[in-house]
């Protein structure tokens, strides 16, 4: 079974400064990708990667898989329907691979990049959260939300027994 597990990460101000920026940037740069497919009416991922992968880590200072999980963003938001021009906000969720955020349970740290580079970060969560992660896979989404962030990431936790009725 699919599960979104949160957890609250504790920036330092300078971390924090650096993760708000990348967020910036990043969603100023899906802006910008939207913008672009929207006048080419082309929305497909890999259509607007090779049209735009070099002019947006060029623009931007995005590392590269960042603007390719942008990419990625823009191309499933229209998925949904191309018949709507789509926005981003520039505050929205970013997401994250195992390319650019790895988690270090051990020590309840994750390194992720940043337009500063890659940075080591503390979070905060329970036993269960804890337990979960261990079984983290796929796309970890970093979040800003009433000026904290948070990473939101997807995992499969082992299916749980149907109850057993009773015999009567």
């Amino acid at each position: 079974m699919k599960l979104t597990v949160t957890v609250k990460l504790q920036p330092t101000e300078e971390q924090a400064r650096s993760l708000r920026e990348t967020i910036e940037r990043a969603n100023d740069a899906a802006k910008y990708v939207s913008e672009w497919a929207w006048q080419n009416r082309t929305f497909g991922q890999y259509t607007l990667q090779k049209a735009l992968y070099f002019r947006l880590k060029d623009e931007f200072g995005l590392s590269a898989q960042i603007v390719v999980r942008l990419i990625a963003k823009v191309a499933d938001a229209y998925k949904l329907d191309n018949k709507t021009k789509r926005t981003f906000r520039r505050l929205g969720s970013i997401g994250y691979d195992t390319r650019i955020l790895t988690w270090y349970q051990v020590k309840s740290e994750v390194t992720i990049n940043t337009l500063s580079g890659r940075i080591r970060i503390s979070y905060l969560s329970d036993e269960r959260a804890r337990r979960l992660l261990l079984s983290q896979q796929g796309e970890t989404d970093l979040v800003l939300k009433d000026g904290a962030f948070y990473l939101a990431t997807t995992l499969t936790a082992p299916e749980l027994p149907a109850k057993v009725k009773p015999i009567r």
